[in-house]
């Protein structure tokens, strides 16, 4: 799906909507103050969409003005929703209420404890979670979307297609987790392939996921121990799937591939362009400075706690070697970054 909305004059917006679809009909509804104002077919042909052959009719644009929408100029808490899959495309900024900045959050770990969405979205006008849920033609979209001057988006994606964008006009942040607590986090997620949800998971991270989950069906995650001598022995292709998650994430393009070593520079590179790292228990020091950051002041944030038997599956897998080899790649990359975060900090805390 491809959205904008490029031309918001109070009396008049204009912008497009391209469904899923090639052949699927564009449709809108508007609401205001929380109550419906409009729902309509997107009428405007747009003769660029056909050429490049990604919709049958090209009838994916949409006008909206005050013949359609009454009193459309005094409509201040304005949003424009696509008919089909709920997924709200734009809303109306208002600069005095809402912060005047554009912020994307890269979250690195499956399972992570997330309160950012929830406390950050009210201070923009557009928001949205999960954008990996969406599929790369929306997230391509999502950071092409310059003329939303109050955007914060957030999401497990890979960053080497959009790295040109981790500029001055954008600020990033990216969740890490110790790559151990971050395997844990996802054995919690995944334990049980019953409890597998799809709609959680990329399609590719899923496929890639689903041998790590079926090998660990009916394992008891409460008993750390019993977890690790079932990952002592796993076979290749569970493995496989548990490799070096973040560098795979900052390097590569695929969900479920984890990255080499000889990529290890260049995720240092990419971590190094991010404006702001979160280290899973450094968010105390963290959030206060993303708070000054974004000019925040009154922002209120939960502290990332884990389960404690997070913690111990954590623990009780550390010093499994056929882990460590796995997980090597990201070790390293994460002992760099937490150097750097704690050299940060204390030449922060010095007298």
């Amino acid at each position: 799906m491809m959205f904008n909305v490029h031309k918001d004059t109070s009396k008049s917006l204009e912008g497009y909507l391209v469904p899923n679809s090639f052949s699927g009909e564009a449709s809108i509804y508007v609401t205001a103050n929380g109550r419906a104002v409009f729902q309509g077919s997107c009428d405007q042909l747009r003769n660029e969409v056909v050429a490049v052959g990604r919709h049958e009719t090209g009838r994916v644009g949409f006008v909206l003005d005050e013949a359609k929408i009454p009193g459309l100029s005094q409509m201040n808490d304005l949003c424009i929703f696509d008919h089909d899959t709920g997924l709200m495309i734009y809303r109306r900024n208002s600069p005095k209420a809402h912060l005047q900045k554009r912020v994307f959050r890269l979250e690195t770990s499956i399972g992570a404890p997330n309160p950012y969405h929830q406390a950050l979205s009210p201070h923009f006008a557009y928001g949205l979670s999960d954008i990996h849920l969406y599929g790369y033609e929306t997230v391509g979209q999502l950071f092409n979307l310059n003329n939303y001057r109050s955007m914060y988006f957030e999401g497990r994606v890979h960053v080497k297609p959009h790295q040109r964008y981790l500029n001055e006009k954008l600020f990033s942040i990216i969740s890490v987790a110790e790559p151990f607590l971050a395997l844990a986090m996802l054995l919690s997620e995944l334990s049980d392939s019953q409890k597998i949800a799809l709609g959680e998971l990329d399609d590719r991270e899923y496929a890639a996921l689903l041998p790590v989950a079926i090998y660990l069906d009916g394992v008891d995650l409460t008993r750390p121990e019993a977890v690790r001598r079932r990952l002592k022995s796993a076979p290749k292709d569970v493995l496989t799937g548990l490799e070096s998650p973040l560098v795979g994430l900052l390097t590569g393009s695929t969900p479920g591939v984890g990255g080499m070593r000889s990529e290890i520079p260049l995720a240092l590179s990419v971590l190094s362009q991010f404006d702001m790292s979160i280290l899973q228990g450094w968010d105390d020091e963290s959030h206060s400075e993303l708070s000054q950051l974004l000019g925040l002041h009154s922002l209120s944030l939960a502290q990332l706690e884990l389960p404690q038997q997070v913690h111990d599956l954590a623990d009780a897998l550390r010093d499994l070697s056929t882990l460590q080899v796995v997980l090597e790649n990201d070790l390293i990359v994460y002992h760099c970054l937490e150097q750097s975060v704690r050299s940060v900090t204390f030449s922060e805390i010095k007298p």
